[in-house]
Parts: C-alpha cells; structure tokens; sequence
C-alpha cells in the first residue's frame, strides 16, 4: 500500500528546497532550535511521526510568515494604487486595518505553523482514543473464541492498522526484548499510560486481563461483556459531554461570525449619517481576512477537544477505483474551468478602469454603470461563480469515488452483523460451511454481503479449496475486494477457529455478530445525539447565511439609492451649513468606484464561500471527526448550492428593491 506524505511533511520539503536561505544552520539558529524546541517539544514530534527535524519547522514557520505577508502586502498595494499612490489620501481605519493583517497575519500564521506538531501529537492523542472500540472489539471477540490473552493482543495489534495499535505493537515489541515480564504486566503498563486520557479504556483492559483467570466459561464471558459495554459507554459518554458542551460555541459561531456580520452591512449605507467614511478595503479586510481568520481559530479550537468515538474505515490508496484519479491534473482543470467563468465579471470590472469618464459607448455605459446591468445583475457574480466552481468541480470529481467507496463499505459491514448471525445458526446445526454460506447468501439475497458469502460458497464447492484461501486468496478470495477491516478480522476469527471446533465457533461467531449489533447501535445513539447540531450549521452554510446576505445586500443597494435619491432632489439652500452637506458626503462615499454596490456583492460572496469552507469542516470535524474525503465531498455539494441561494437572492432583491426606488 503507499503511504501518502503529511501536508505538513510536504509544507517543510517545499520549504526546504525554495525557503532554506531564511534559517542557516549555523550557531545562532542552534541556539534559537535549542530555546524554542524543548524535551517536550520533541517528545511531541516524535510521538507524531512525522519525519522532520527541528531546523526544517523554523524553515517552514518562516516560509509560511513570508508568503502570508507576501500576499498581504499585495492587497495592500492594490489599495495604494486604488488611492492614486497617496498614502495620504487613505483614511484612518483603512490604514489601520492594513497594517493590523499586515503585521498580526504573518505571526499568527508562523506561530501556528511551528507549534503544528504538538497540535498534532494533541491531536493524534486525541484520535487514538477513537481507537478504543476497534481494539477492545478485537480483543473481546478473540478472547471469546480462545482464552489466550497474549494471542488476542497480537491479534489485535495485527488486524489494525489504527494509530493506538501502533502504541500495542511497541508493547509487544518491548514484551520480547523483556522489558516487561510477561503480557499481565505488559497490558498493565499499557492500561495505566493510557489511562491517563481514558478511564474507561483502562478500566476495560483490566476487565479484559481478569477474565483469564475466571475458571468458569460463563463468567468469562460476562467479563468479556462488562469490559465491551465499559468501553462502548465510557466513549457514548465522552461524545454526550462533548455535545452538551457545544450549545454556547454553537450558538456564539452562528452570532459573532454569521448574523451580527451579515446585519450590519446593511447598516453600511447610513454610517455615513454618522460622519463615517465607509470604504469597500475597510469591508474588505474585516469580512474576508479578519473573521474568517477569528471563525478558523475559534472552531479549531473546539474541534481540537472533540473525543474521538469511530474512526471511518480506510481507503487505501491502490484501491481499483482511485488507481485512475489524477488529482494535479483534476485541479488544473478545475482551475481553467473557475477562471473562464470567471472572465466575464473580471473583464467587467476592469472597464471602468480603462473607460473614460463619459464614453461614448453606450454598451460599456450600460454594463459598467451602477444604473445599468449592475441593478439587477452585478457582474461580480461571474467571479463568485468561477471561484465555486473551481472548488465543486474539484471537489467533486475527485472526492466521489472516496464517498462511494465508503459508503459501500459502511452498508456492507452494516449488512454484515445479520449475515453472521445467520452463518453461526446455520453452523450450530452442524452443517457445513460451505453449505451455511450459501444459506446465509440466500436468505440475504439483495445485500451487498450475500454476494461476498454466495462468492465463498463457490469457491469452496467449484475450486475445492480451503476455507482461509476461499476467503482471503488474493487472486480468487472472495474478500479481496471488501476493504473492511473489521470483516477481515472476523472473518480471520471464524477460519482460525472453524479448525478447532465447529461448535464453539459457531457459538462465538453469535456472539460476534450480537457484540456487533452494539458497536452499530452505538454509533448511531452518537450520530443522532451530534445530529441536532450539525444539520442545523449545514443548513446555515448552505442555505440561510447565502439567503441573509443576499438579502442584506439588497437592502444595502436599497438604502444606499434611497440616499443618493434624497441628497439630489434637496436643495442645498434649504439645508446650508448643515444637513446638505451631510448628504453631499453620504452620496460621495457610495458613489466612488470602490464602494460600488457590485464590489460590496463581490466581497460579500467571498465571505460566504469562506464560511462555506469553515462549516463545513466545522460540522464534519464534529460529525465525522477527520474525514478529508467526506469534508471535501461534502463541501463540493454544499458549495453550489450556497452560491445559488445567494444569486438568487441578490437578484430577486435588487428587482423589487430596484422597483420600490423607482416610486419614491
């Protein structure tokens, strides 16, 4: 199987080969590793993984601090430029908003990057406790079919390849070199360390050590079972604390970062009554660079303490069906894409840039105009369009086969508790195996499992071959094409043990498939105990923050005409010295060309697609946990229809708003 890099691992490459020129290695640098880079620091990067050094994260720190200012002082030059080079001319909190992003931006992002590993040792921590239920199902169901606690603790450690099976496999590994005595006390010291984060992890390993010496095999068994629900409930309660806690965070995101900042841009058009000069960069730098950037740090936060419960099974990346992927040249494309429908609003925009004043060209007129296209169509919308489109196109030609795959895998190991089920009876009553696995097929017809058993049936009665090679041969195996772990393993357990005895196994093998009725009745009390939450953010980022704004927005061109409507039908005389000029500067600030309406839509839409980006990784971190597959597959759906709620929106409210001004 190949093992795709880290980002961060491929950040530092890239940093190292163009960036090395801002870290030498050299005694000064040495003495900066040795002061920011600690015992525990290191301790973290090692516990991590990630194969970089010390020298290499400064590198990459200060790569990312210089790109980030980089782009930012881009943005600031076009506001420059926008103000004809007079620095002079740009107001004072425009002045200061740029060199707030400019300064505080490039720290944030350094300060981020280098601390990424201990995050990530935090995170990796708190993602190996999503591992609990896997490794204590292995466990559990080992146990029950042999009474070898040493076995079962290999068995487990090589049927996973979960991040705390890693920290297993180092306990065996340190069991043969005698760092510890014997498995007893192995398990103990495994128990203890990671109980630190999980009582209910320790508390079930010791249940699982002292089942062994229960002399009778009905107390062992019950043992075995207290251990599971220990397990099973201690991570339902972790995920119910977790949802509990989430209400206030919930509600402050949908307020400080959607409401409250969508409502006050249709406040926009009267500041002015004020004395406020409102300019589209002031818009600009606190919608689409300053929240933004507070939403990602808040949500980050709060997805850093979520507990994990069950980690999504997965995909390897040889799978038959993502052979074919090439994701650099599905980005391209997507690119090429974004940018033709794009085109249009950028060629739009840069019209009143290079037309004179009072052209001629009445076409020009008409589409450059805030009069013109622009009060019922804003041309910026072609690049909202672009920019989504870029982001579903890749989103969802890459992603779905993931999405697919999963699925398939989910809907067989939920169809697979029942068809085991059946196989345990039908082997209870001392039929043959391949005889059981045709009946199971049979009585499952229609389900995605009845093919794998009805494939396993063939192979044991056309090609007369063993059960372990019927199931896991690797050119005719029925399972060869079933990426599940948690089937393979089971299935592992029912061939180890159908040489043994057919009775037994066919015992344990109930007890398996009830045992995995519980782990699915689990999942899904969680699922619908963090359901309330995410579906109401996923309607948020999809539908209602697109369908605020677009409303907002139209309102804002409402008041912002109703204005400009006033200050030119009153005389100036009626209001000399006061109010005249009071509108007279109302009307200057909405009529320059960078607080165009169109620009304000333009800005705007790019913070919803933001907030698109951030709730959706928002709800799926707290769904789904990390799921990169599900997150960009979900995205490239939510994406499009964002952007459809607020074009419709925007148009339909500029119509009839459009309509309202024209009888005052």
């Amino acid at each position: 199987m190949n093992v795709d890099k880290h980002w961060f691992e491929e950040g530092v490459f890239f940093a190292k080969k163009y960036f090395s020129w801002m870290a030498r290695d050299n005694k000064r640098t040495r003495q900066k590793i040795k002061k920011y880079f600690t015992p525990e620091y290191m301790d973290a990067l090692n516990f991590t993984g990630l194969n970089i050094e010390p020298l290499d994260i400064l590198v990459f720190a200060h790569a990312g601090a210089f790109i980030s200012f980089m782009i930012i002082f881009m943005i600031d030059l076009i506001v420059i430029f926008s103000y004809g080079l007079n620095i002079g001319a740009i107001d004072t909190l425009t002045l200061l908003l740029m060199i707030i992003t400019s300064s505080f931006l490039p720290l944030i992002i350094m300060n981020l990057l280098a601390n990424y590993p201990k995050t990530y040792a935090r995170y990796v921590n708190i993602h190996s406790l999503g591992d609990i239920p896997e490794v204590l199902s292995y466990l559990v169901m080992y146990l029950k079919l042999v009474p070898n606690l040493e076995n079962s603790v290999k068995f487990a450690a090589s049927e996973s390849s979960t991040s705390l099976v890693r920290d297993l496999r180092k306990m065996l590994w340190d069991m043969e070199i005698r760092v510890y005595h014997g498995i007893n006390d192995a398990l103990t010291n495994f128990a203890d360390y990671w109980g630190r984060w999980s009582d209910h992890f320790k508390r079930a390993l010791y249940l699982i050590r002292s089942s062994i010496q229960e002399p009778e095999e009905a107390q062992r068994v019950i043992t075995l079972n207290r251990a599971l629900d220990v397990g099973l409930d201690g991570t339902r309660d972790l995920m119910n604390q977790f949802a509990s806690k989430l209400h206030q965070p919930t509600m402050f995101i949908y307020s400080i970062g959607i409401m409250i900042p969508l409502s006050l841009i249709a406040m926009l058009p009267a500041a002015g009554l004020v004395g406020m000069n409102v300019t589209i960069f002031q818009v600009f730098f606190l919608y689409d660079i300053i929240l933004p950037l507070f939403v990602f740090l808040y949500t980050r936060k709060i997805l850093l303490s979520r507990p994990a419960t069950f980690n999504p099974p997965a995909i390897p990346s040889n799978h038959p069906d993502l052979v074919g992927i090439d994701t650099h040249k599905r980005l391209i494309i997507s690119l090429v894409v974004g940018l033709l429908i794009a085109m249009p609003g950028i060629l739009f925009m840069a019209i009143p840039m290079f037309m004179p004043g009072n052209s001629s060209n009445e076409i020009l007129n008409f589409i450059s105009n805030p009069s013109g296209l622009n009060s019922y169509f804003p041309v910026t919308l072609f690049i909202i369009w672009g920019i989504a489109a870029t982001v579903t196109l890749y989103s969802l030609s890459v992603y779905r086969p993931y999405k697919k795959i999963r699925d398939n895998i989910k809907q067989i190991e939920k169809e697979f508790s029942d068809a085991l089920y059946i196989l345990g009876k039908r082997i209870s009553e001392e039929k043959s195996p391949e005889e059981s696995f045709m009946y199971a097929a049979n009585t499952m017809e229609g389900a995605k499992i009845a093919k794998v058993f009805s494939h396993t049936s063939y192979n044991l009665t056309a090609m007369h071959t063993n059960i372990q090679d019927a199931l896991f041969s690797s050119e005719y195996g029925s399972l060869r094409h079933v990426y599940s772990d948690r089937i393979k393993a089971i299935m592992r357990l029912f061939v180890e043990g159908i040489h043994k005895s057919q009775r037994s196994v066919s015992i344990s093998i109930i007890r398996i498939a009830d045992h995995l009725k519980e782990l699915q009745q689990v999942e899904n009390k969680i699922k619908d105990t963090l359901y309330p939450l995410t579906s109401t953010l996923k309607s948020t980022a999809a539908v209602f923050a697109p369908l605020i704004a677009g409303v907002t927005l139209a309102i804002t061109k409402l008041i912002s005409n109703i204005i400009h409507s006033m200050a030119s039908k009153l005389p100036t005389e009626t209001f000399a010295g006061g109010y005249s000029n009071t509108f007279a500067s109302i009307t200057d600030v909405f009529t320059l060309e960078n607080v165009r309406p169109e620009y304000f839509v333009l800005v705007v839409g790019i913070y919803i697609i933001e907030l698109v980006f951030l709730l959706t990784r928002f709800t799926n971190g707290i769904d789904e946990g990390d799921d990169k597959a599900e997150y960009m597959y979900s995205l490239g759906k939510i994406m499009p229809t964002a952007v459809v709620v607020l074009t419709i929106t925007i148009i339909v409210g500029q119509i009839l708003f459009s309509s309202i001004v024209r009888t005052i």
